[in-house]
């Protein structure tokens, strides 16, 4: 006959709590339990206190179920495992004084490389600026006169991809007597950190108007296309990467070669290369049909996104426009090239 263990439970009830992880340090086992000794009493015999017949003894106790402890050690934990043999961390390096110091600083706005031809940044959603630009007569001209323009992004090329609208104002002698809008829309290609490649399409003069005194005839839509890639030279640090920027692509009217009478082909391929010589001054030049650009970008103060720009434009005079030399100064034109 067996008897109940477990604080009165049944027999099966035991065994199935045998299996379960709470007896993971210890196990139900059959094992004989000790019969203990009866305890005596003066007053009575021997075959009273035992309550068995003297001459067969008392009667043998049948085996039951009792606790003993696992000879096996319990498995560890993950929470054992990480106290008993944590990882080691890397300690990170110290910051040079150099360093440190750039990490402080607020940092200057990235100078423009585009070499004065469009490139493949493009404004996007947050973005906006202003420029104002002189240029000189070149040849045929006697008047010196300035431009101003503005723009504004939408959308976000690294995502999708990002639009940017710009208007364009000819004349500051002549107010606002001649104008035009742009459009572009870019789209990121590569975003990693030893290379950004970027594609742009455009049309410029997508709606433009004329008002007298302008004599001017409003020019047709031309459109273009650019792809830009931009790395950085220098190994990762905190105090100068220097890009270097490139551009290739085509274009219409604004890009193409002209004859004495302003007459040409109506494609053109463009390029253009740019380096930062400084993480404040770039240097870069471009070439299409109009001739050879050089192009100085400057941005003097740190944490304020004002740029300035001295381009020398058809440098060999190439053009029926001859050498011209523009001086702009913008606002927020602060994502014409990579960013590292």
């Amino acid at each position: 006959m067996l008897r109940q263990s477990m604080c009165g439970h049944s027999l099966a009830t035991a065994l199935l709590l045998c299996g379960t992880p709470l007896a993971a340090h210890a196990q139900l086992v059959w094992e004989p339990e000790p019969t203990l000794a009866p305890m005596r009493n003066p007053f009575l015999s021997e075959p009273a206190l035992s309550g068995s017949d003297p001459a067969t003894g008392p009667e043998p106790v049948s085996p039951g179920l009792v606790w003993v402890a696992d000879l096996e050690p319990a498995p560890l934990t993950v929470a054992d495992q990480a106290s008993g043999n944590p990882e080691p961390v890397a300690a990170q390096p110290a910051l040079s004084a150099e360093d440190l110091a750039a990490v402080l600083l607020e940092p200057y706005s990235p100078p423009n490389l585009g070499g004065g031809l469009p490139s493949a940044y493009v404004a996007n959603w947050g973005d906006f600026y202003f420029q104002a630009s002189a240029a000189t007569s070149g040849s045929g001209r006697d008047v010196i006169d300035s431009a101003f323009s503005a723009g504004i992004g939408f959308g976000d090329e690294r995502e999708l991809v990002a639009v940017e609208l710009r208007w364009n104002m000819a004349s500051f002698k002549n107010l606002n007597s001649n104008g035009s809008f742009d459009v572009a829309m870019g789209r990121t290609l590569i975003d990693q950190p030893r290379l950004q490649v970027s594609v742009t399409g455009g049309i410029f003069d997508v709606y433009a108007y004329r008002q007298a005194p302008s004599s001017e005839t409003i020019p047709s839509p031309t459109g273009f296309g650019v792809i830009t890639m931009a790395l950085p030279l220098r190994e990762p640090n905190y105090r100068f990467n220097q890009v270097l920027q490139i551009s290739v692509g085509v274009g219409g009217r604004d890009f193409v070669s002209l004859d004495e009478n302003f007459e040409g082909n109506d494609v053109s391929v463009f390029g253009a290369i740019g380096v930062e010589l400084a993480p404040n001054i770039g240097l870069s030049a471009g070439v299409s049909g109009r001739g050879v650009n050089v192009n100085l970008s400057y941005t003097p103060f740190r944490g304020l996104p004002i740029a300035i720009n001295l381009l020398a434009a058809d440098v060999f005079d190439q053009s029926p426009f001859g050498t011209v030399g523009v001086f702009t100064v913008s606002w927020g034109d602060n994502f014409r090239r990579g960013l590292f």
